[in-house]
């Protein structure tokens, strides 16, 4: 099956109100992920609008295209911002309540030089999300009307780049989620990401960026440029760490490691999967050190499939964990400007070559 693509391009706006045309189809799917979010968020609160203030202020400073490209989407979607707005930002919403039920997995990791068989770099993530996803999950091929062209990996509805992307330059980028004690008012993940495809190429421009803007403090990003300089960015919301590969190679999950930041996450899962995090981890990580030299895409697919057990599971199905199922799994490849995707679980789905210049 292959997997949805939007053709999206223009302002923010009109990038917004295309990708809700072009998943109009879905939007009975898209009212109830986003009625079981904001079910979940509202037993919490009484109110949140003092936070959706003080969030939409922040934007109209450091991202107001991404509140330009939400009003798009919910408009062509005929979705009430009272509903959609907190949708869009509910991991965060949900940590800031300190609600702490939000559990999104996801591995990534990058390699490059002599870590690949080809010298080439290569950035990989599994997807574990909520499994009400897996059909809003799609591509969309993104011509800003400023910017670097880029192909994301998405969910109908969902704004910004949603998981993860990579641009015409070879600048590639996946996020994870991380629940923090360390959260506060700023720019959700996708907007970085979306600003990071939009106007860089390369890391350390990428790096200089993400040092400029206020951060909601719940969660990580993997790059990878052309060039095979790679980087990890912690970021809690007061303090930020940046993790370099010492080896050739950097892994990455659900929590945070670096000395600055460690202190700042808080493991919710239950006792049966405590430490998972680091358990996968320490899975990818071994296996990258004895595959040196060797690491190529059916290397690549083969790790991701991997199953192991329910703590070390690269591959998480949903008797692992019910609410971060393995919903798909994405090789990026900077120099040639392609990525392969697998649309569900990556031990069961054949992954796909997609470019960005088709």
């Amino acid at each position: 099956m292959t997997l949805r693509t939007l053709h999206l391009s223009g302002d923010a706006y009109a990038i917004g109100q295309l990708h809700g045309t072009q998943v109009a189809d879905l939007r009975p799917k898209i009212l109830r992920a986003m009625q079981a979010r904001l079910t979940a968020l509202r037993q919490k609160s009484i109110g949140l609008d003092p936070y959706l203030y003080e969030i939409t202020q922040i934007w109209e400073v450091h991202t107001p295209g991404t509140l330009a490209m939400l009003h798009g989407m919910a408009d062509s979607l005929a979705l009430p911002w009272s509903d959609y707005f907190p949708y869009t930002i509910a991991s965060y919403l949900t940590d800031q309540l300190a609600n702490r039920g939000s559990r999104e997995g996801c591995t990534t990791w990058a390699a490059s030089g002599e870590m690949t068989r080809d010298g080439a770099p290569l950035l990989a993530k599994n997807r574990d999300y909520r499994p009400d996803h897996q059909l809003l999950q799609c591509l969309a091929r993104i011509e800003p009307t400023h910017g670097h062209p880029y192909l994301c990996l998405t969910s109908a509805g969902s704004p910004g780049v949603f998981s993860s992307g990579m641009n015409a330059t070879g600048l590639a980028v996946a996020d994870t989620h991380v629940v923090s004690n360390n959260i506060g008012p700023g720019i959700a993940r996708y907007s970085l990401m979306m600003h990071l495809l939009e106007q860089f190429s390369s890391v350390s421009e990428a790096a200089d960026y993400l040092g400029t803007v206020p951060h909601f403090g719940d969660g990580t990003v993997i790059l990878a440029d052309a060039q095979g300089d790679t980087a990890v960015f912690e970021l809690a919301h007061s303090v930020q760490a940046v993790r370099r590969p010492a080896e050739g190679f950097l892994v990455n999950t659900n929590h945070f490691s670096a000395s600055q930041t460690h202190a700042h996450w808080v493991d919710t899962n239950p006792p049966r999967l405590q430490g998972n995090s680091q358990a996968r981890r320490q899975h990818v990580e071994a296996a990258l050190r004895s595959a040196r030299g060797r690491v190529d895409v059916p290397w690549a697919q083969a790790l991701m499939a991997q199953h192991r057990d329910d703590l070390s599971a690269i591959c998480r199905h949903p008797e692992v964990e019910a609410h971060a199922v393995t919903i798909s799994a994405v090789i990026f490849l900077p120099q040639q400007a392609s990525l392969y995707v697998a649309e569900g679980l990556p031990c069961q789905t054949p992954f796909e070559l997609h470019r960005i210049d088709d």
